[in-house]
């Protein structure tokens, strides 16, 4: 019986049966729970209406929130691409001695817990944190900022948080680059940033890509960050389903909110993906 069956199949199904039940049975049920109806005296029953997804779309406090969640998302995945290209570009180019040294040092935030992290950060952007004493004694700021329970403050929280996941993206396509071609391109007498942007750039796409839209998949997800640095005055999609979750126990409204949140980053990363597409063909042709 075995013999029947290809050899690439039974080394694949290992893996399809944990993507079964650890990611489509999870979402069939987060999907068939997003239409059934809560009463007036917040009791679950069984059905097929759509009053969750009504409800979100006719509420501009919820579509300001998907709006908020991606908005966030979209500057935190920005953010990290610039900061997080020159930092892969320079550790690929560096001393193959200094690399893993550096490397260790990019990955070892994800070694540490993430609350401990923001509570780091807590501490960091409070009125009396190290940021505002240092800005005041610089003579930079007068007053404190406001950055704790900003969306500024989230952001840049977040930023830390996602930014070794880009670099480590980003420097796997660059240190696999073929030097060669970087050589080729200032033999033909083009300067450093000419043989950057036409030959480095271009053939590290794969990585941007692929880092761009890692960072804003998590990003949009995050709850421990927005909960504990944004608070309940920075609410986005991740800390509302929480709250409809745990708090209201409204769970048919929180799936929908996850399909909702599931579709959107499915579009928004699409129409990324055929942007980028689109522009390099262009400049291709």
């Amino acid at each position: 019986m075995l013999k029947r069956i290809p050899a690439n199949w039974i080394l694949l199904a290992p893996g399809i049966v944990i993507l079964l039940l650890a990611f489509v049975f999870p979402l069939g049920r987060l999907f068939i729970y997003s239409f059934y109806k809560t009463t007036s005296s917040g009791a679950i029953e069984p059905a097929f209406v759509l009053d969750q997804y009504i409800k979100f779309f006719t509420d501009t406090y919820y579509l300001e929130m998907l709006w908020r969640s991606v908005y966030v998302g979209v500057i935190v995945s920005a953010i990290c691409l610039v900061l997080g290209y020159f930092l892969a570009y320079g550790i690929a180019r560096t001393k193959p001695k200094y690399r893993i040294p550096l490397l260790m040092l990019i990955a070892l935030p994800l070694l540490t817990s993430a609350v401990i992290r923001n509570f780091g950060w807590i501490i960091i952007l409070s009125k009396k944190g190290i940021l505002n004493e240092i800005l005041i004694k610089l003579n930079i700021i007068h007053q404190p900022m406001e950055l704790m329970y900003t969306v500024s403050g989230v952001i840049i929280a977040l930023v830390h948080v996602m930014l070794p996941y880009m670099v480590l993206v980003l420097y796997a396509v660059i240190d696999g680059m073929d030097l060669n071609l970087e050589k080729a391109a200032s033999n033909l007498g083009a300067n450093k940033f000419k043989v950057w942007w036409y030959v480095t750039l271009p053939i590290s796409k794969p990585g941007i890509v692929a880092g761009t839209l890692l960072v804003f998949s998590i990003t949009l997800s995050y709850f421990i960050t927005p909960s504990l640095v944004g608070g309940s005055q920075v609410k986005l999609m991740a800390t509302e389903i929480e709250d409809q979750t745990i708090q209201l126990l409204n769970w048919p409204f929180a799936s929908a909110m996850g399909v909702i949140l599931l579709i959107t980053m499915l579009i928004v990363t699409s129409l990324y993906k055929k942007a980028l597409q689109s522009k390099y063909e262009g400049a291709n042709t």
